[in-house]
């Protein structure tokens, strides 16, 4: 039940933002209303540089930051068409922030085959969330669409506020 509203929420935070505010570093940030009345999200989001061209037309990807009822989440999501996923509703995905060494995360989506998010769960999470307090200012990710297949983004992560990141 919990994946559920957390995922319900995440997917009306990607498709409407409210109340944005652009920082300097090309993050967006801001609050919304969440379809539980009274109950607030706080997000970040950092747009991919690139528009990626896929089968069926332009893909725009967000790496994305949100915090909803006390909790924090980090996840990718994207317009245009669907990550792949598996029958465990996974993808590996390949990041790596500056020159870093790259690791594989195993991200979840929200749908089984594709899906419009990939979410960082679990101590993939934190492993992530560590590397973000690093510092860095661009961050890779190679990703799996349904019909484009893999595509490397990239993401301005520097300047991400602090209360994203306890």
């Amino acid at each position: 039940m919990k994946t559920i509203i957390c995922t319900i929420c995440a997917l009306a935070f990607a498709m409407s933002m409210t109340a944005q505010e652009e920082n300097k570093t090309g993050w967006v940030v801001g609050e919304q209303e969440s379809s539980f009345p009274g109950e607030m999200i706080e997000y970040a989001v950092s747009q991919a540089r690139e528009t990626i061209e896929g089968e069926d037309g332009p893909i725009v990807v967000s790496l994305n930051a949100m915090i909803f009822r006390g909790a924090l989440r980090y996840f990718l999501s994207s317009k245009g068409e669907n990550f792949v996923v598996d029958h465990l509703q996974m993808q590996r995905v390949l990041i790596n922030i500056d020159d870093g060494r790259a690791t594989n995360y195993a991200l979840v989506g929200n749908n089984t085959y594709t899906s419009n998010s990939l979410t960082f769960d679990g101590s993939y999470k934190n492993q992530f969330k560590k590397l973000l307090k690093k510092g860095g200012k661009i961050c890779n990710a190679v990703v799996e669409f349904e019909k484009s297949g893999q595509k490397t983004v990239s993401f301005n992560i520097e300047g991400l506020p602090d209360k994203f990141l306890k």
